[in-house]
């Protein structure tokens, strides 16, 4: 399967308004685990709140701050729908949650992971909950681990990452609406070999490893750390034990490095190739209208300090084994802290900033690159060999005695 994969990103020299859209979904989406690993780790216990990127129409645009935006309170779209348990739960199924104040326009997407390659349907261990701000250009993350033990509407409590392979992107939206009081209207759902190809097809990634892991991966040494996608992927899906935060600052400290490479130097013009090469694999309710769309949207969100990172870690959760014999652990939430956070995430990016020069720059690379692009282009059309002509008529002279 991967020979075919790789041969197909050579088939499409597509439009450059594919550009912002792919940036900005396989980016974020792309840091999803794999197979859980064990080995030596510290870990920290700690909300980030750090840059992305940011993208403007053009070097002049401003961001409107004076306006206010109207708010409203979030309650699930279909709160009074949710299906009652199918099967008794191992702990009582919490009330849904509410009272969320989120403007609206605010978008809500959803990033995910799957723990296997198509046409499998697997669990989504990668949960990464999307809140953007497209007028003030802002965005926050906030990364959700698997084993949230939550009820799935229609089933019983069970891990948050089970509920995609239960029902699919319909019953994840039901699950994220009854748990956390907020339903994406898009997602985007990749697999492993998606996020490996990708840190391949880019060229590798430069890395800050924190600690080192001498006994996952092949052994990573503390230090800048240059990665292909398989080291990247190993990177992003370890897990110690338990200890779910330590690889989800992992996945956001790699979403961070991709998206800062993609945003420089022209690299944005790979991304029609990297576009056709995904599309089949990647699975997204996004359509290519819709990602044309939000091309100046991505821009502006390559700006420096642009993109908040959180995460529902060991401040938001306690430690709960499943009674029975298997001795599975799970995270509970604690459902105020959940909801405190969310709300937190969700008030980073209603705080307006104007956008800096790093903008401008950014678009300059962008252009400088494609004027190369374009240049060559041209030229190689200018030269090639013509076609022959076709022969000129001889005049065939009139025998004597002929009129």
């Amino acid at each position: 399967m991967s020979e075919i994969r790789r041969k197909r990103r050579f088939y499409f020299l597509g439009s450059l308004i594919t550009l912002g859209v792919f940036l900005f979904t396989s980016s974020l989406m792309g840091c999803q685990p794999g197979e859980l690993q064990e080995g030596v780790i510290e870990a920290t216990h700690t909300n980030t709140g750090s840059s992305l990127v940011q993208l403007t129409n053009s070097p002049t645009e401003t961001v409107n701050i004076s306006a206010t935006p109207e708010t409203v309170d979030v309650k699930p779209s279909n709160a009074v729908n949710f299906d009652p348990p199918s099967i008794d739960p191992a702990t009582p199924i919490p009330e849904p949650m509410a009272g969320l104040t989120l403007s609206e326009e605010v978008l809500v997407w959803i990033l995910l992971g799957s723990d296997i390659e198509p046409p499998f349907i697997g669990q989504t261990p990668a949960i990464h909950l999307l809140f953007i701000h497209p007028r003030f250009s802002k965005a926050s993350v906030v990364s959700i681990p698997g084993d949230l033990y939550v009820y799935i509407p229609g089933y019983t409590m069970q891990r948050i990452s089970t509920a995609y392979a239960l029902g699919g992107i319909g019953l994840l939206r039901q699950t994220l609406a009854y748990n956390f009081g907020v339903e994406p209207s898009r997602f985007v759902l990749a697999h492993p070999g998606d996020f490996q190809w990708l840190v391949d097809d880019i060229r590798t990634i430069e890395v800050t490893v924190f600690y080192p892991m001498p006994q996952a991966c092949g052994g990573v040494r503390a230090g800048l750390v240059q990665m292909d996608g398989a080291l990247a992927l190993c990177y992003a899906s370890y897990r110690q034990g338990m200890d779910e935060a330590d690889r989800m600052q992992r996945q956001q400290q790699l979403m961070r490095v991709i998206f800062r490479k993609f945003a420089n130097d022209g690299n944005l013009l790979m991304l029609p190739i990297l576009y056709a090469s995904y599309e089949g694999w990647v699975e997204t309710d996004f359509s290519l209208d819709e990602l044309i769309g939000y091309i100046p949207l991505a821009l502006r969100l390559a700006d420096v300090n642009r993109v908040s990172y959180y995460m529902i870690g060991w401040d938001q959760t306690t430690l709960w084994e499943i009674p029975g014999y298997s001795q599975a652990q799970v995270f509970l939430p604690i459902r105020d802290k959940v909801k405190t956070l969310l709300q937190q995430a969700i008030d980073d990016i209603m705080k307006p900033e104007p956008l800096t020069n790093q903008v401008q720059t950014l678009e300059a690379q962008l252009t400088a690159a494609y004027q190369v692009t374009a240049t060559a282009a041209f030229v190689e059309n200018a030269t090639m060999t013509p076609s022959p002509a076709a022969p000129t008529p001889t005049k065939t002279p009139t025998p004597p005695g002929y009129p």
